[in-house]
Order: structure tokens, then sequence, then C-alpha cells
């Protein structure tokens, strides 16, 4: 794989996706980042640090178990997975 073809994102970034779809999605941002993680790793990817770091928006007013995550663990992985990941990414938010 080459290197300029590794993204780093996380799983706020992923979260906020869903959130920002949908309202019926009734799973926990700790529930939604192991399925993340579950899906991610058998594809190759790798947690860029072992403990979740704080997301970008830790002062925010939405910061909560169902809304927008308070930690977020960062992976790098190959891009050319994001068209699949992000239909998974549907399938969580409707759940």
């Amino acid at each position: 794989m080459a290197s300029s073809s590794i993204i780093k994102m996380g799983n706020d970034e992923f979260i906020l996706y869903i959130r920002k779809k949908t309202n019926v999605c009734s799973l926990g941002n700790k529930v939604i980042g192991r399925k993340i993680w579950d899906w991610l790793e058998p594809r190759g990817a790798t947690k860029t640090k072992k403990q979740p770091q704080h997301a970008y928006w830790i002062k925010a007013e939405k910061v909560e178990e169902y809304m927008l995550p308070e930690h977020a663990t960062q992976f790098e992985f190959d891009r050319a997975i994001l068209p699949e990941l992000y239909s998974y990414l549907d399938e969580l938010a409707m759940m």
C-alpha cells in the first residue's frame, strides 16, 4: 500500500456523519465506535494511538453519548475503502 493512499480519520468524524445524516440512530457513541473499529480492523486499519484522544469539539454543547463524542480514536487506512465505509456508516445510522 503506497503511503499516498493512506488516510487518517477518526470516530469523531464518522459519528458526526451519522448524527448529521439522521436522528433515528439509537446507538450510543461507544457502540458506534466499537462497530466502526470492528469493520475497519479486518480491512487493514490501524489505530494511531492506544488511547482515544479529545475530539475537536470537546467544549461544544452537543457533546454527549447520543450526540457528539467527547473522545475519539484515530485510524489510518487505505482511502480506497472510503465508499464502502460510508455505506456501512449509512447502515449504522439506521440502527
